[in-house]
């Protein structure tokens, strides 16, 4: 119903552009036309096609008919991917642990979370929602020991944006070889699959035009809610990665203390691969839709917060969730959302998102060694 009356609004209002799916309808007719989808922006002034080619093979069909209904069809394929996205994400939170709290209700306070970010997702027709899903089926995956199927999974997601592979940090602490060997014959397969089509010298030559407009990125695109960003904002440090890779570090770090404190099991696997892929956005430089990604550890931190039942974690969550919630320019007007865009408001807020259950960890982590002291004397 959200979907049907946002798409039916936008249509009348001549706004039904999604732009960002205008890049990849455009660049896979351009490419498979004989040129190159990397010289030309499409749509928008910076609507570079900046992904891998083998993207490009996914868009194939989709391409081929009318704009429109390429449009219809890719919102239906965003609303299809919430649903699997949501109910798989539920089911491996609420349903396959022994929580008491079937968390039903947590799944509507969520989407109220989000929604601000889910109507710019579907406005700009952006495929962060099939990155959900992709995602969260690979986590039901390794639940179940489906290693193959968690490498198809994610390997599908990391091809269709690369960024996302912060996420897969867990995979080398919780030593998952096979699914990092699987992944890495995907990786295989999905880089000659140009090379194949193209031939060795024009798919060499495609991939050489990709990684330029990976480099080129960063000249036209900001984003005020990456650390590039805040770094240089607040402390006056101007260094493209430095102040990430020490976030990066940092959060490396909490989790490795964690580890030697507890024995981590699955469901712990699930929570730190949710919780680097919300850190994707404040990694790398790109749009606010890509905090559609922070929606994993969000249903985490909900589940963490109804079994802890602590007022003050339940205070310091609507702190933090509120900036990140809240930010449109409908909703703050033009002053406020302009001041919020220069103090990096979504950015901090998702950051702190992070933090905080890390706080949570440690908590508990405190709390059962308690009780484990307590049970041994």
């Amino acid at each position: 119903m959200f979907v049907a009356l946002m798409l039916s609004v936008e249509i009348n209002n001549d706004k039904f552009w999604t732009n960002d799916f205008k890049v990849y309808y455009d660049a896979t007719n351009d490419f498979f036309n004989g040129k190159s989808p990397y010289l030309n922006p499409y749509g928008l002034d910076t609507g570079f096609f900046k992904y891998a080619p083998t993207t490009l093979y996914f868009f194939f069909f989709i391409s081929k008919i009318s704009y429109f209904t390429a449009q219809i069809l890719h919102v239906f394929v965003l609303l299809l991917s919430l649903i699997i996205g949501i109910t798989t994400l539920h089911k491996i939170l609420f349903l396959q642990t022994n929580s008491k709290n079937k968390g039903f209700g947590i799944l509507f306070l969520a989407f109220a979370l989000i929604a601000i970010h889910l109507v710019r997702e579907f406005h700009m027709g952006n495929v962060n929602l099939i990155l959900f899903a992709l995602f969260t089926l690979g986590l039901n995956a390794s639940l179940k020991n489906r290693e193959f199927q968690v490498a198809l999974f994610w390997s599908l997601m990391v091809i269709l944006k690369p960024i996302v592979i912060l996420a897969f940090l867990p995979l080398l602490v919780f030593r998952l070889w096979k699914i990092i060997r699987w992944m890495v014959g995907f990786g295989a397969l999905f880089f000659v699959i140009p090379i194949l089509n193209k031939g060795f010298g024009s798919g060499l030559k495609l991939w050489n035009e990709w990684f330029t407009a990976i480099g080129l990125h960063g000249e036209y695109t900001v984003s005020e809610n990456s650390f590039k960003y805040l770094a240089n904002y607040y402390f006056g440090i101007h260094s493209i990665w430095i102040p990430s890779i020490i976030g990066l570090l940092f959060l490396v770090g909490i989790m490795l203390i964690l580890q030697a404190r507890n024995k981590f099991d699955k469901f712990d696997f699930v929570e730190w691969s949710a919780l680097f892929l919300a850190f994707t956005p404040n990694f790398f430089v790109t749009d606010t839709e890509h905090f559609l990604l922070s929606l994993p550890l969000i249903l985490v931190i909900l589940k963490r917060l109804l079994e802890k039942r602590n007022m003050l974690f339940w205070v310091l969550f609507l702190l933090f969730i509120l900036p990140f919630s809240l930010k449109s320019n409908d909703l703050l007007g033009e002053s406020l959302s302009i001041l919020a865009n220069e103090k990096g408001m979504i950015g901090l807020a998702n950051f702190a998102l992070i933090l905080f259950f890390c706080l949570i960890s440690f908590a508990s982590s405190t709390d059962a060694n308690k009780l484990k002291a307590n049970y041994t004397t």
